[in-house]
């Protein structure tokens, strides 16, 4: 048996990707995603913490903002650490691709 750990979402960003490089000049962008979805009855958002790499990371933070829609394909990843002896961890989404949606629209009178 294999094990199969891919995700795809669509949303929105809820704040603009904050870029950073590591000792190894790699670039990582990390960013969250706001999802809608109907569950027969009502609306709900779920909030999705996600991170990518190298020049996709570049391309992201550059011409992403709050509010634009992104269709992110990826893996989820686990990060584990230990915090005032409290076991601590979070689950984000690594993302392989990124497709840029529409941007944005301007509030009126903006």
């Amino acid at each position: 048996m294999s094990n199969i750990n891919t995700v795809t979402i669509s949303g929105r960003l809820t704040r603009d990707p904050e870029l950073r490089y590591l000792n190894n000049g790699n670039a990582v962008t990390n960013f969250a995603v706001a999802v809608n979805a109907w569950n027969g009855t009502e609306e709900t958002v779920s909030y999705f913490d996600c991170a990518c790499f190298g020049k996709r990371a570049e391309a992201v933070a550059q011409h992403r903002h709050q509010g634009d829609a992104v269709i992110i394909n990826g893996r989820l990843s686990q990060n584990r650490w230990e915090a005032d002896g409290q076991k601590r961890s979070r689950i984000e989404i690594v993302a392989d691709q990124v497709e840029f949606g529409a941007r944005k629209q301007p509030d009126e009178g903006e």
